[in-house]
């Protein structure tokens, strides 16, 4: 019997060396983080923006508008009557002209109407020398076609 406590006494110094350090080992590592989960996401929306205001409706022009530009005006001046740029704008080249020593450059600014009707403004260096109106219809019909006098 004696061999059986000792063959006890060396199995338990053995578990306790093999034990006692895995045990320890395992206390000393970090505890891992808790695992932390997103909180679902809302469903409210960023609020929505006012939506813009519509740009104001474009003025209709007619026949009556030539009385109101004076020959001699600028572009701008003549804008501060209509309200709005020009839809269009082409220029004019013109060699000789009876009178005049040299060639002549007309720009002109054209503001469309939505019923096709025109507005046609002449320009000769930065000043206005023609304005015209045209209805729409077959074969472009003037209404009011002025020339500097």
């Amino acid at each position: 019997m004696e061999h059986k406590s000792l063959f006890i006494g060396v199995a338990v110094l053995v578990a306790a060396v093999l034990l006692v350090p895995m045990t320890l080992s395992k206390l000393n590592q970090a505890p891992a983080p808790p695992v932390v989960t997103a909180p679902p996401p809302t469903t409210t929306s960023a609020p929505v923006p006012p939506p813009e205001p519509p740009p104001p409706a474009k003025p209709v022009l007619d026949a009556a508008v030539l009385e109101k530009f004076l020959y001699g005006m600028t572009y701008d001046q003549v804008v501060a009557i209509v309200g709005t740029e020009a839809d269009e704008t082409e220029s004019q080249f013109e060699r000789d002209k009876t009178g005049f020593t040299g060639p002549t450059l007309t720009v002109w600014k054209t503001w469309v109407n939505p019923d096709g009707s025109k507005l046609r403004v002449g320009f000769v260096e930065s000043k206005l020398e023609q304005k015209q109106f045209k209805r729409k219809g077959p074969g472009g019909e003037s209404d009011g076609e002025k020339e500097k006098p």
